[in-house]
């Protein structure tokens, strides 16, 4: 009803034109059927109603004052009449309460299918048309996806559409089996709401039940808004989040200068090379005649005349005047040169070079420069020529003429030029002056002769740029000594990139590094980057070290993988150290090991004030380097990046069993360092061991804001440690990089990899080697969730054994130093147990009822989880967007997040939207972690877009969602590497814990299987029991893997005086059970879920165990409400329709010898415990005390002791008097016996004191004729069941044989000779022996008629006095009552079945037609029919005649049994 109501109002209110139901299905967004593609239509004139019909229901039901479940909103929004049988928001008056009008088409249904037949694909439509309204999960999904017309009512018929549909289309086994699953999908939710109908009714008509009103409505309606828009925001901020990361790790590329701005900077400087070398020709040795000489043309469209002199005439080029005048009017006029060679907006050229004006706006104009369009230059006004830049020239070429053999006029045109040489800075105005261009291109130019070279145009060589950039242009020593003699001359010079010059050595690096040792040149120096010159030897360390010694303004120093010889690396690193200005360096793969000599190293380099950036990666560091560099880090106060990715030594492939890591001593000592920002561990082969260090160091750590671990064998476990350190709220850490962490880090039942920590539930034995890192950091974060619970420590910790040197000292609580952290010895071994169960009890004690088991969950798991903040929500879904095309990633991703996190249902969603392919895993793993309840569950159900996806999940959610966490008695069988099996059995072991810390509070006894307080049995793990390995399952640590079987029992116990089910609700809901399509176990599993609701008295707890055939379906039903009984002391009459000995030795192993001692009813009680056990040895106990307060030793009968090797103790004595103390009980061997008690014997005050001591029963007031004392029909011997059978047959009561022996003026008493004579006088002949045939035995077992009635004797004076009184005969009087019973039973459930004519039943019964019926035939009917009850006692009734048979007339005998009957005769 409520989430019928919510739909209405779900988004934002529709348009008129538009009914909310189809606004339902547009937000929830198109579904399809795999091939049934369906959508709802919002142009069909033939919709519902709209926001009108929504306001007014509301309206209606504000005026009623939220009454009757706001049925006013439901019929204005369907459109429905009131009371409609479709609707499920008829009121209460015109619906039948659980079905009950229907009853009649009920029997019907079970004549023409017989009650256990499975549904079959042929019989879909006409089966669900006779179930009537449903209600569900599945069943709404359902409607959602297949809404065609808006407003359409529901109806069969669609769903009638579906199962064909999937019926046809199933061609494989796993289609079959949707199909399969689908179809119980349907029935199991129709039989659940038709049970949950009644009970809901009559609760709210008894007021335990709150009326659903128009202030939940509003409130489940504001839930829905609030989720829609929340995920519409997340995926906003997830998208500007992605942006703002794509923009912070793009590398801006500069763009490469323009092709005609390259040409004009090369034409230029060849134009300069070549006129030096003409010039010097010309004034040596004569020339060759010009007829030698043929016009010379370069590659840069220029050619010599030789005609000419010294002019260069250009060659014809395909460029445009406006592209010309671009390349000599400014050689820099990008935007991408501008940012490069320091032009600034105005368009000056700041860096150097030429300082040109460039032209800016709309086109270059030619009349700017005079350009003609022949590409030559135009004669201006006055007849002079243009002027290039303010310049007056003749010709471009002369610009850069040599010194030697220039001809004054060319210096002089020079001359302007050079004056105009200046480095402008980013502000504007005047600039330092830079030295002329030719200087250092002269002397570059003259080594390139000397060393014979051809020169190489950098930018830095023509003179426009002080950066030298040489990166990756394979430089040769006599190359890089020309560029060191330009330097010498330059003075100025800011940049020098040599990375990747790999054919460098020492010749010209030595060379090179002395020009920039230069006190003018170090003053301007800013970066060196040597990288990757991997011929630089000691001499180029030599000159490093001495240029870093001489100071200077460096601020970048890149060496990465340059080798520095130990003998110079404390010299380097004490050179950085002392370096004023230097703030990144990179000494990646510089040769740095694991001697003696490293470890100072980094105490040296980290002493210096400015260096924030560290790179170290890419060395080999073992335990004492890393330790050593932990320490310097910390004690660091400027750095602010580190990188060591790829250090961590290793021993061996496979490392000893001793082998610490080498980075976990690095990492132990961040927990220290508060001023890094950014940390980089990549390829250090780091696992989960390593993650939970890293996690418990950096756990309060407010600075660092990106953490880089890629390529790491993290695996989920691992990635689940980044992920709760990035969710905690007060952490910095905002960016993480985990590619490639994904693989390994599983975790293993043995060994060391078993000691894991689980942020959820810590609880669990330890077992701690203190010189391991990872078992320090194990440690600490045991004290954290101490002291995050405000426990003590000898709350939490228990059995700590602490052996140092293999001698046991005492161990001290750790305490904590300035920083916070825990300080714990680093040797030794320390054993211990952590309990969270007083930290449960203490935290949530008085917070809600305590057996309000579902609400303890929800507010345990909202303090003990990780709820991350918004701030911290963003990258972690970002993060998950970007393994989007990833699945091995993605699921280790998942599992990670399926434990020890809160998600909310915007953020599963959000998710789900940014990776379609992944929604069936990201639904069906994190809904455990969903918060929200119901509500959460059922709209993460509807983010599925097909119906496969649903199925595929649910099957895999089966065991979470049938799980009832009220009612959490029953058997369990989960695989822990399925997520949501692994939370139910995390829940339980929860559950186990609170329901044992309520023990200790109550002063309850200890009942559990081992005297460890536990509510958990028979556990194994992959079928070895836990015994063996622990002492408690609460000191079990639960993993990820394997099968885990149990059987859990609650502790929880009604009210004596708690409502029960009427009688009546309690029949419709036997007869909505009994007519289901479900199997068996789906009908076990729909009362398992609804459990929780109501409570039980004995007498219907007996009738739905007969509606179960096998053992193992009774007893899955009995275990399940046993403890639901309200009326626990009239139990006997459930617990003796086990007949079989071994189905009631399951029973008390599974719920417990202890919980299932039968308090009230002892008598006849036969038992074998093994006192190994604690709980046996307990029942034991109880037995002796009872028989102390009753009639020792008499009550005791067969009793027997067996010692463990085998021998019987003859026991001469009896049973000793000392059993009754549970201490003096041995723990070894077996004790059996049989417990009998007289009547006039029984101490109800001392069985009431037991129940209550150790059943936890509510036995307030409860006094002797509440009991219904009961008596088994397998309890006595069979001699007796005869002569029952035969006083039924003839008596209407049981006094009155009683007094027909006894005799008229009777004293009470009947000896034996009495009942002899008084069985003689009735005549019967139940007792006589009768043979088979003439010259066979007896039929009797062998003993005469006077040895079977003293067997009856004998049971009827269990005192052994020699009389049977009126109370000791009144035993017959409970067989009596056992008989009836069964015959009444019988006989309602064939009414039910077949209606008030009984020949309608014998018809169905005597199916061929003979009119009588042979044992073996009558119980095959009955079984047929549906009917599991004690039909062998029914049977003996009925034959009266003792022929073997049952005639249509001892059938009729049953009709003064049918109800009506029976209310006419009361």
């Amino acid at each position: 009803i409520l989430w019928a109501q919510s739909r209405c109002a779900l988004g934002e209110s529709p348009p008129p034109s538009m009914s909310v139901h189809a606004s339902v299905v547009a937000f929830a967004e198109p579904h399809t059927l795999d091939g049934i593609a369906v959508h709802s239509d919002d142009d069909d004139d033939d919709t519902g109603p709209g926001s009108e019909g929504l306001e007014a229901g509301m309206a209606g039901a504000a005026e009623n004052g939220g009454h009757d479940d706001a049925q006013a909103i439901g019929e204005a929004t369907f459109g429905r009449e009131p009371s409609s049988p479709m609707s499920p928001m008829s009121s209460t008056s015109s619906r039948p309460r659980g079905g009950q009008a229907s009853l009649k088409q009920k029997r019907r249904t079970l004549l023409r299918r017989g009650s256990n037949k499975i549904i079959e694909p042929k019989t879909v439509q006409v089966q669900l048309e006779e179930i009537g309204s449903y209600s569900g999960f599945f069943l709404d999904f359902l409607v959602r996806c297949q809404i065609s017309d808006v407003g359409r009512r529901r109806d069969h018929s669609m769903i009638q559409r579906i199962l064909k549909s999937l019926v046809a289309n199933a061609t494989t086994g796993e289609e079959i089996g949707a199909a399969t699953f689908a179809r119980e999908l349907i029935v199991r939710e129709q039989l659940r709401h038709e049970l949950m109908q009644g009970v809901v009714m009559e609760s709210k008509e008894r007021g335990t039940f709150k009326r659903t009103g128009f202030e939940a409505v509003i409130k489940w309606t504001k839930y829905v808004l609030d989720y829609k828009t929340q995920f519409l925001c997340l995926g906003t901020e997830v998208h500007n989040w992605l942006m703002a990361w794509k923009a912070q790790h793009t590398t801006e590329t500069q763009c490469s200068e323009s092709v005609w701005d390259r040409k004009d900077r090369l034409e230029q400087f060849f134009t300069g090379f070549h006129n030096r070398s003409r010039i010097l020709d010309t004034n040596g040795p004569k020339a060759p005649s010009a007829n030698r000489f043929e016009p010379r043309k370069n590659n840069y469209g220029l050619r010599w005349d030789h005609d000419q002199g010294t002019e260069w005439k250009h060659l014809k080029t395909p460029s445009s005047p406006q592209r010309r005048l671009q390349s000599l009017g400014s050689l820099q006029s990008r935007g991408d040169l501008e940012s490069r060679q320091g032009l600034d907006r105005s368009g000056m050229l700041s860096r150097g070079g030429t300082q040109l004006l460039a032209s800016r706006g709309g086109s270059r104009a030619q009349s700017r420069c005079g350009l003609t369009s022949r590409g030559g230059l135009a004669p201006m006004a006055g007849g002079q020529r243009p002027s290039l830049m303010g310049l007056k020239t003749s010709s471009l070429p002369e610009l850069a003429l040599g010194k030697g053999g220039a001809s004054p006029n060319a210096r002089q045109r020079l001359s302007p030029l050079n004056a105009s040489i200046k480095g402008g800075m980013p502000g504007g105005g005047s600039a330092e002056q830079l030295p002329p261009i030719e200087q250092g291109k002269q002397r570059y130019l003259q080594e390139c002769d000397t060393q014979h070279r051809s020169p190489m145009p950098l930018s830095f060589v023509t003179g426009h740029s002080t950066e030298l950039n040489a990166e990756g242009k394979d430089l040769v020593d006599t190359e890089l000594i020309a560029m060191a003699a330009m330097v010498q001359e330059m003075g100025c010079i800011k940049e020098v990139n040599l990375f990747g010059n790999a054919l460098l050595t020492d010749k010209g690096m030595v060379q090179m590094l002395r020009q920039l040792s230069r006190y003018d040149v170090r003053s301007t120096l800013e970066t060196l980057n040597l990288g990757r010159c991997l011929k630089a030897g000691l001499h180029t360390t030599d000159a490093l070290v001495r240029m870093l010694k001489n100071g200077g303004a460096l601020r970048v120093l890149n060496v990465s993988q340059v080798s520095i010889a130990a003998c110079f690396q404390m010299p380097v690193c004490e050179a950085i150290g002392k370096h004023a200005c230097l703030q990144n360096v990179n000494l990646c793969e510089t040769g740095f090991h694991h001697h003696e000599v490293t470890k100072g190293c980094f105490d040296a380099l980290l002493q210096s004030q400015s260096v924030h950036t560290l790179d170290i990666g890419w060395n080999c560091f073992n335990c004492d380097v890393f330790r050593s560099l932990g320490a310097a880090v910390v004690k660091s106060v400027s750095l602010r990046e580190l990188r060591v990715a790829n250090c961590a030594a290793t021993a061996d492939i496979c490392p000893a069993a001793d082998f610490v890591p080498p980075l976990s001593l690095f990492l132990e000592k961040l927990s220290h360092d508060r001023t890094l920002t950014k940390l980089d561990l990549s390829m250090n082969r780091c696992d989960f061991h390593t993650a939970l260090i890293l996690e418990d160091s950096l756990d309060t750590h407010q600075n660092l804001k990106e953490l880089v671990l890629c390529n790491n064998p993290l695996g989920s476990l691992g990635i689940r440690s980044i992920l709760r350190l990035l969710c905690r709220n007060h952490t910095g850490l905002v960016r993480y990089d985990t590619e490639g962490c994904y693989l390994g880090g599983s975790n293993d039942s043995t060994g060391l990899n078993s000691q894991t920590f689980s942020y959820t539930n810590p609880s669990g034995k330890y077992e701690l080697q203190l010189w391991r890192p990872y078992h320090r950091a194990l440690l600490r974060m045991l004290y954290k969730t101490m002291e995050r619970s405000d426990c003590k420590p000898e709350e939490a910790f228990e059995k700590i054994q602490y052996k140092l040197k293999n001698a046991v000292v005492p161990w001290a609580t750790p305490a904590k130093d300035s920083t916070g952290v825990y300080q714990l010895p680093q040797e030794g071994d320390v054993s211990l147990v952590f309990n969270v169960e007083q930290a449960i009890f203490k935290v949530f004690g008085s917070t809600f009822q305590e057996s309000d088991f579902s609400g303890f969950l929800s507010k345990f798991y909202d303090s003990m989880r990780f709820q991350p903040g918004f701030k911290k929500v963003v990258p972690l879904l970002s993060r998950w967007c970007q393994l989007d095309g990833h699945p091995s990633a993605q699921q280790a991703y998942i599992m990670a997040l399926s434990k020890d996190f809160n998600l909310t249902l915007p953020q599963v969603h959000t998710m789900c939207e940014a990776s379609k392919t992944m929604v069936r895993e990201l639904v069906w793993q994190l809904s455990p972690c969903l918060t929200g309840g119901t509500a959460a569950m059922f709209l993460n159900g509807h983010i599925f877009q097909t119906l496969s996806d649903f199925l595929w999940a649910t099957m895999k959610q089966q065991n979470l969602l049938n799980m009832n966490v009220n009612n959490p008695t029953g058997h369990y069988l989960l695989d822990l590497a399925n997520c949501s099996d692994y939370a139910v059995g995390e829940r339980l072991l929860l559950l186990d814990r609170w329901e044992a810390a309520l023990d200790r509070k109550h002063g309850r006894k200890d009942t559990s299987n081992r005297g460890n307080s536990s509510h958990i049995r028979n556990e194994t793990f992959q079928g070895r029991n836990l015994s063996s390995t622990c002492s408690s399952v609460a000191e079990w640590k639960l993993p990820e893997h394997g099968n885990f079987e149990f059987d859990f029992i609650s502790n929880l116990r009604p009210e004596r005086k708690a409502n029960v089910l009427s009688d009546e609700l309690w029949e419709s809901i036997l007869v909505n059970v009994h007519a289901s399509q479900c199997t068996p176990e789906q009908r076990i599993l729909v009362l398992r879920s609804i459990s929780h609701e109501f409570f039980l008295r004995s007498a219907h707890m007996r009738a739905l165990i007969g509606y179960f055939k096998t053992e193992r379906q009774r007893s899955e039903v009995f275990i399940i409400f046993y403890l639901r009984i309200v009326d626990m002391h009239n139990a006997k009459m459930v617990r003796v329709r086990f007949e079989n000995v071994a189905e009631v030795t399951k029973l008390q192993e599974r719920l417990g010898y202890a919980t299932f001692f039968p308090f009230f009813q002892p008598e006849n009680a036969k038992f074998e415990l093994d006192l190994a056990v604690y709980d046996q040895r307990l029942c034991a106990s109880m037995f002796v005390q009872l028989a102390l307060k009753e009639k020792y030793p008499h009550n005791i009968h067969d009793y027997g002791y067996r010692r463990v090797d085998g021998t019987e103790d003859p026991m001469p004595l009896g049973v000793p008097r000392s059993w009754g103390e549970f201490s003096f009980i041995p723990r070894e061997g077996t004790f059996r016996g049989t417990y009998m008690c007289a009547p006039e014997y029984r101490n109800l005050a001392h069985r009431k004191d037991i129940a209550k001591t150790y059943g936890y029963l509510d036995v307030e007031g409860l006094v002797d004729d509440e009991v219904a004392w009961w008596t088994g029909l397998t309890e006595p011997p069979e001699d007796v069941l005869n002569l029952l059978e035969y006083l039924i047959s003839r008596y209407d009561n049981i006094e009155q044989p009683f007094r027909d022996i006894d005799g008229v003026n009777g004293n009470g008493q009947i000896t034996l000779k009495e009942l002899v004579e008084g069985l003689d006088t009735m005549n019967c002949k139940k007792f006589d022996e009768k043979k088979k045939a003439k010259g066979q035995k007896a039929v009797t077992g062998g003993r005469t008629k006077d040895q079977r009635i003293d067997a009856i004797f004998r049971y009827l004076d269990p005192g052994g006095e020699g009389s049977v009184s009126r109370e000791e005969w009144a035993i017959l009087g409970q067989l009596w009552k056992e008989f009836e019973l069964s015959i009444r039973e019988f006989v309602h459930f064939l009414v039910l079945t077949f209606g008030e004519d009984l020949s309608e039943a014998w018809a169905a019964l005597d199916d061929d037609g003979s009119q009588e019926l042979s044992e073996e035939e009558f119980l095959v009917a009955v079984e047929t029919i549906g009917y599991f009850g004690p039909a062998k006692v029914v049977y003996a009734l009925l034959d009266s005649s003792d022929d073997g048979n049952i005639s249509v007339e001892e059938f009729g005998f049953l009709e003064k049994y049918k109800p009506s009957n029976l209310a006419e005769s009361k």
